[in-house]
């Protein structure tokens, strides 16, 4: 059951990060002033954490390939 059991934990995180994801987008982004009502100090956090969210995602699938293919 090795390759099976890694395939349906694959599948089952696959599933609850999109859950998870969709979840806190929406409630985040419930919340967020358009971009034309932010202060320079805010546009520049907001790009930078942005920019640090997909680093951390790019981080992320380059750490699943190489845990999936070794």
């Amino acid at each position: 059951m090795g390759d099976a059991g890694f395939s349906i934990g694959m599948l089952l995180g696959f599933i609850a990060g999109i859950g998870a994801g969709t979840g806190i987008g929406i409630a985040i982004g419930a919340k967020q002033k358009p971009c034309s009502e932010l202060s320079e100090k805010e546009k520049k956090l907001r790009i930078a954490s942005i920019t640090a969210g997909g680093v951390l995602l790019v981080a992320g699938v380059v750490v699943f390939l190489v845990m999936l293919l070794s």
